[in-house]
């Protein structure tokens, strides 16, 4: 029996306004009453995922930074996975080899970016690709509102981030408009070039570079050992590359309508896009009990 849920945001739960829609909501406090566990893990750090939790007024562990940072119902932080500042600076020194990039720094102390226009267009294109069915027109729309109500700070360059001693940086995100005809060899000359670390994406035109410990993955066994549960009572949900691992983990692992190839296969189950209340299609299951009819 499915005692705990770990469902992704963005592609996943968060419909293509990035938003958790009413039914969604409902669903997950319909499974809490009935003891189930719910839990979020989401590349987002705590400041952009929290809020939008707290506008439904849903209670739950939030596993952030792809498995960076752990925080329990409360709010506290329990734990953080962050990134060595010299594997930092080794990575911006790769990057700078390339003039179609765009990267920031998801810190204990916010996101930092230093260019506000490439920030829009980065999140424009991310939502572009999560929903397929939206013009980009539109999504430079949402993506404009959106950076405008995101606490982000802005510098000129990121030495002074690094240099301060009190930041612990948790994870390296990385864009280009060219995709993955840039991204995936810059993937493999990462991965080869520098240690311990988890390259992932959370779209086709991004990276996302963790701490090899820090994966959405570890976190959610991490959480299910918290709670005495196996990987037999876990349902997790998403949409991309840095849910594999825990997609991979869960035996009630369900890809989104809208993920990508990659998760799909590493999946057992599939329910709706974002768009059309795929999360609370599936948690409707688990608790009607056809999730286990569906898994003869």
């Amino acid at each position: 029996m499915i005692k705990l849920i770990v469902s992704d945001m963005d592609g996943t739960l968060l419909n293509e306004n990035m938003e958790i829609t009413d039914a969604s909501a409902s669903a997950i406090k319909r499974a809490q009453e009935r003891g189930i566990h719910f839990a979020i893990a989401t590349g987002r750090d705590y400041p952009m995922a929290a809020p939008l939790l707290k506008e439904h007024n849903i209670i739950c562990p939030l596993i952030a930074q792809n498995g960076g940072q752990y925080f329990d119902g409360t709010g506290q932080n329990i734990y953080n996975i962050g990134l060595e500042k010299k594997t930092v600076r080794e990575l911006l020194s790769v990057f700078s080899q390339h003039d179609d990039l765009h990267e920031e720094l998801m810190t204990s102390k916010g996101v930092f970016s230093d260019n506000q226009d490439q920030r829009e267009e980065m999140l424009a294109s991310m939502l572009s690709d999560m929903n397929p069915d939206i013009t980009f027109e539109q999504a430079v729309d949402i993506a404009q509102q959106r950076v405008e109500e995101m606490p982000i700070t802005f510098v000129d360059n990121y030495a002074d981030v690094i240099d301060d001693q009190s930041t612990v940086i948790f994870k390296v995100s990385v864009h280009s408009k060219k995709g993955k005809e840039l991204l995936l060899p810059l993937k493999e000359k990462l991965n080869a070039q520098i240690k311990n670390l988890s390259v992932t994406a959370s779209s086709e035109r991004n990276l996302e570079i963790n701490h090899l410990g820090a994966q959405k993955g570890l976190a959610v066994a991490r959480l299910a050992r918290r709670l005495n549960l196996k990987a037999n009572q876990v349902m997790t949900l998403g949409d991309n590359i840095n849910d594999l691992s825990m997609l991979e983990w869960a035996k009630y692992s369900v890809a989104m309508k809208n993920a990508v190839p990659e998760a799909k296969k590493a999946a057992r189950l599939e329910t709706a896009s974002n768009r059309e209340n795929g999360v609370a299609e599936m948690i409707t299951k688990v608790l009607n009990g056809k999730i286990y009819q569906q898994d003869r």
